[in-house]
């Protein structure tokens, strides 16, 4: 199989239902095709040899070397101390924010509706981690509360919610009822 007729192959199946596909997906996947069919489908986590006729194709199953198992990004990092220090400092602050960035510079458009809100609530005092400079404390609060995006807020040790949720305690007014038992 030719490289533009791999590249067709893949557009068909990976973003053009029906239809020709779009000159900008053939541009993206003609690149990876350049080298042939076989190498352009490992991209894609698909054996080779089961998308392109027979051609045999090499990939990489889970356990079959180390280089190739998942990595831990928190390694080193005693998952249960982890725990601990968070439940302190929820529990030692009244109000804590998770987020990405801080209040005067989020990095995430989630965390500065959050921090906004808290803003229209009047409300400033209150913690804040800067998840992105503590990737333990990333994955960790996400055990934590069990809950699988930030920010997240606690107010008086409770998990209040991420984004939509106090988004929507704010517009409904009862986030005020909330903050107002801390203040």
């Amino acid at each position: 199989m030719s490289s533009r007729a791999a590249t067709l192959h893949l557009a068909r199946r990976f973003g053009a239902a029906s239809a020709l596909p779009s000159p900008p997906l053939i541009a993206r996947l003609a690149p990876l095709c350049a080298k042939g069919a076989p190498a352009c489908l490992r991209v894609f986590g698909q054996p080779a040899a089961r998308a392109v006729g027979g051609v045999p194709g090499r990939h990489f199953s889970s356990g079959s070397h180390p280089d190739f198992e998942p990595k831990s990004t928190v390694q080193g990092s005693a998952d249960d101390e982890v725990q601990k220090k968070l439940a302190a400092l929820v529990k030692e602050n009244k109000v804590v924010l998770f987020m990405k960035g801080s209040p005067e510079m989020p990095q995430c458009g989630f965390s500065r509706a959050v921090a906004q809100v808290l803003q229209a609530e009047s409300f400033q005092d209150y913690a804040y981690v800067d998840v992105l400079k503590y990737p333990e404390v990333r994955e960790g609060v996400k055990k934590f509360s069990d809950w699988p995006t930030v920010p997240q807020l606690y107010v008086d040790g409770e998990f209040i919610g991420g984004c939509d949720i106090v988004t929507q305690m704010h517009r409904d007014g009862e986030l005020k009822t909330v903050l107002d038992k801390v203040r």
